[in-house]
Order: structure tokens, then sequence, then C-alpha cells
């Protein structure tokens, strides 16, 4: 196992305010636990100013009034391992009835999850809600390697790669282009997104110029419902600002039906789930996967 999009259903432990981004203190958590079992690798993943091979999201569910969390409702965080080595350790770093603490406000794990096997918790049952908040999660949650996720769709077949490939962006997603940051998912910065990062750490390359330029003269957004969204704070000082995304839903569409770069693009697209897109993926921005085209 190389990539794993681990889900924690989580309730906290009583009704209190909580600022609306958590991305960075859920990846400190994440360092902390893999640190208490492997003190080598929690070091190269802070000390890295490469792109890590972790991710993590922000703190998921409905809040209150004043942004407050409930013991009455569940919340969620997602984290994705790229490596086999982060895999390892995030197959490890949570347990249920581990303690987490976001600002001062404990939550319990209720549940750990993966989308392959159910790690801990019952079946799904409408009457439980727990277990109804797992099953509608687990799009979400899911687990691969490298070289299987590339045969599946590299391989030649005697079906036609699609030529349309719809997403969810289910957190502010933005990308870093020319200085400047770009809100909206073109198809070159949304794919040569994904390229890089399947090149980082994939055992197998693909072709990125040539893969950026296909999505750029070939691939048009065909269907979009977005709207913007703040991500995580950028610069200091008089120079601090907001990074601002796309979240919804958006289509892209090839017009030239290359069966080769309909089967990358297609690969690409699946691995969206684990390598997330854009900036700011280890703190919670960039949260996308594929989607059907009526789905909700």
């Amino acid at each position: 196992m190389e990539l794993l999009s681990l889900v924690l259903t989580l309730r906290p432990a009583t009704t209190a305010p909580l600022p609306p981004r958590l991305g960075r203190a859920a990846h400190a958590i994440l360092l902390a636990r893999i640190g208490a079992r492997d003190p080598a690798l929690a070091e190269m993943l802070h000390a890295s100013d490469a792109s890590r091979p972790i991710t993590a999201s922000e703190l998921m569910g409905g809040r209150q009034g004043n942004r407050r969390v409930s013991p009455e409702q569940f919340y969620t965080l997602r984290y994705i391992a790229l490596t086999a080595a982060t895999a390892a350790a995030l197959a490890q770093a949570f347990s249920p009835g581990d303690t987490l603490t976001f600002e001062g406000v404990d939550f319990t794990v209720e549940a750990v999850t993966d989308g392959g096997w159910r790690m801990a918790g019952d079946e799904p049952d409408s009457q439980n809600p727990k277990s109804t908040i797992e099953n509608q999660l687990s799009p979400w949650a899911a687990w691969d390697d490298y070289q299987s996720l590339a045969a599946r769709y590299l391989l030649p077949s005697d079906a036609t790669p699609p030529s349309r490939w719809p997403f969810m962006l289910a957190s502010p997603t933005a990308f870093k282009t020319q200085g400047q940051t770009q809100p909206l998912p073109l198809p070159e910065l949304f794919f040569g997104s994904l390229v890089k990062r399947w090149n980082t750490f994939a055992p197998m390359a693909l072709p990125e110029e040539g893969l950026k330029r296909y999505a750029g003269e070939m691939l048009v957004i065909s269907r979009f419902s977005l709207r913007s969204a703040p991500g995580w704070d950028r610069g200091q000082g008089e120079h601090r600002g907001i990074r601002i995304g796309s979240i919804g839903k958006v289509t892209h569409t090839a017009l030239n039906r290359d069966r080769y770069w309909l089967a990358v693009l297609s690969l690409l697209a699946a691995f969206a789930l684990y390598a997330g897109v854009g900036m700011q993926t280890t703190m919670g921005m960039g949260q996308v996967r594929q989607i059907e085209d009526d789905e909700e």
C-alpha cells in the first residue's frame, strides 16, 4: 500500500467555538502522531522543503452560531499518504478512542475507515448516525498502489477511455502561476498540478510537459458550478492576505480524443483523490475527487 486516504469520525467533548480553518492544526496532529512511532520519519516530513507526501483536510462538519462545535454532532477529518512509508505510518497513527485536541477542544475518535476495510465500528446501519456518516464518506476513503492504479488506466483494453472528467472541489482550490494566485481550475493548471505530484512520488513518470500542453490546447471546462471561498492566509504583516480558491463542481472535457492522452488524464483524475490539487494541500486546501455527473 502506497496510497492511503484515511477518514476519522470525531465527536467533541464539549460545545465550544473554534476557528474556521484548522488545516494547520490537523497537519501538526498528524506529525505528532507519526513522531510518536517513527521520530525520524516525522522529522523528515517536518523539515522537508519539497512537496510532502502527506495531506490533511480541514475539520469538516456543521458549526453552530459563532463557529461552535457540539457533542451532538459528528465531525470528520481526512489524512492522505502518498508513499509506502507514510501510508504505513498513517495506518497505525489513529485508533478509536483516541483524543485529538484542536485549540484546546478535545475530540474523541469514534471510528477510523480507509474505504477498503472497516478498521473500526459497526457495519453501516441507517439507525446508527456514526455508521451513516462513515457510509456517506466512503468515496473519500480509499487505498491503492501506484502500479495497480496505473495499470487500470494505461494498459491497452477494448474500452475507450472517457473524454470528460467531472470533479468535486470540496475545499478552496487555487493555483500559483506566474507569481500570482489563480482561483479558477483551468485545465492546464488542474492537470498540471496532478502530473507534477504524480511524478514526484510515483515510481513511473508521466510526460509532464506534453500533458500540460495537451491540457492547455485540447481541454475545456464544459460544465461548472463554482463559487469563491477563502483558503489560507499568505504573507505577514502589512502584506498578509487571504488565498481565494474555488469550491463546487467542474467538468473538464477533451476536444481531441487521443487515446493515450485520455488514458493518462483518466489516471490523473483517479489520482486526484489522493494527491489533492493546487496549493496548500497539506493544510486543507485542494480536497478534490472525481464524481459522477449527477452526484450531489
